[in-house]
């Protein structure tokens, strides 16, 4: 599965794929407006996350503009994608 596809499928809020040794990919919903997914590499520990990509996508029929993707809390929206691979990869005790 590749990020596209990952959202394209995405019905929950948020979802996790494992994409292979040490990536993750990450996609969310924000409201019923857009779908950002990410695609993040495994640095070091199970803990530090590299984004190495990044998309935005309309959902439904809505379309999107430059200011809608400046408008977006890109800090915040990485910031919860790591949380949610680091949750992924979660070593089991």
């Amino acid at each position: 599965m590749d990020l596209a596809e990952l959202m394209d499928s995405v019905v929950e809020p948020s979802a996790v794929h494992v994409a292979g040794e040490g990536e993750r990919l990450v996609t969310m919903r924000l409201a019923d407006d857009f779908n950002v997914g990410m695609r993040l590499h495994q640095r070091d520990s199970y803990r530090k996350w590299d984004v190495l990509e990044i998309a935005v996508r309309p959902s439904g029929d809505h379309s999107i503009t430059g200011n809608d993707v400046h408008d977006l809390p890109m800090n915040a929206l990485i910031d919860e994608a790591r949380r949610l691979a680091t949750k992924s990869a979660r070593p089991v005790s």
